[in-house]
């Protein structure tokens, strides 16, 4: 699944602003990570590593907070070390950054979906309420995803698809990232559901945090992209 350029490993910063806590830290830092390393299995996994991100995505009930918990460790855990975000410098100011080693196109990603989420914060917070209303209306959070017993009615299809298509619209999920997150679950279109949700809720804590101008993943990439229209002129 390694296409091109897409394995660059680059020194990115996450610009800071503000005064911080160290809760604010914690939460950046958690969720970045998790985020990230969904990303990586999604976009620009090695091949040799298929069949043992396959299983992690199979092995999961997707009951409740356990799994989301488990899941997305250990996802972070079976990445290389080589492409595991790695800090190289900090600088807290106002504004200052935390620069890290990571995949140039995962990093891109992860500031994508929390730029969509962040530019619509009250309306993406009202669709994943509905939808998460939906699915406890229809008893669709406790039904475990793995049992061979797992079947739903044609109207509840219909909820579970128009839901996965607004939640991944509302945060910007690249097409191709989507596929593989169907290919992924096999096409259980209620894992993928509910794996988008839970994105969701961790995207939304780092748009909190942009939001409040602590925060800003999407600089980086403009620099780098603006850079790198200035060398092709300058060629």
């Amino acid at each position: 699944m390694t296409i091109g350029n897409r394995m660059e490993v680059d020194n990115i910063k996450l610009y800071i602003d503000g005064r911080w806590e160290l809760t604010d830290l914690n939460v950046l830092t958690r969720v970045y990570i998790q985020l990230y390393g969904l990303l990586y299995s999604l976009d620009v996994t090695d091949d040799y590593l298929d069949d043992e991100i396959q299983y992690i995505y199979g092995k999961y009930p997707w009951r409740g907070g356990f799994s989301a918990v488990n899941f997305y460790q250990n996802l972070f855990a079976k990445m290389p070390r080589e492409y595991k975000p790695s800090i190289k410098s900090i600088q807290y100011a106002s504004p200052g950054f935390i620069e890290l080693s990571q995949i140039v196109e995962v990093a891109k990603d992860v500031a994508q979906i929390v730029g969509y989420v962040s530019a619509a914060l009250l309306a993406g917070n009202k669709t994943y309420s509905v939808i998460h209303k939906g699915m406890s209306e229809r008893k669709l959070m406790r039904l475990n995803l793995r049992s061979e017993e797992l079947s739903l009615l044609e109207k509840e299809k219909t909820f579970i698809h128009n839901s996965v298509v607004e939640i991944s619209n509302l945060m910007g999920v690249k097409k191709e990232t989507l596929a593989t997150l169907y290919f992924r679950n096999e096409n259980n279109e209620l894992a993928v559901l509910k794996i988008l949700a839970s994105v969701y809720r961790r995207a939304r804590d780092l748009a909190k945090l942009q939001n409040k101008q602590k925060l800003d993943l999407q600089r980086a990439h403009r620099e780098r992209s603006s850079t790198n229209k200035q060398r092709q002129s300058d060629a």
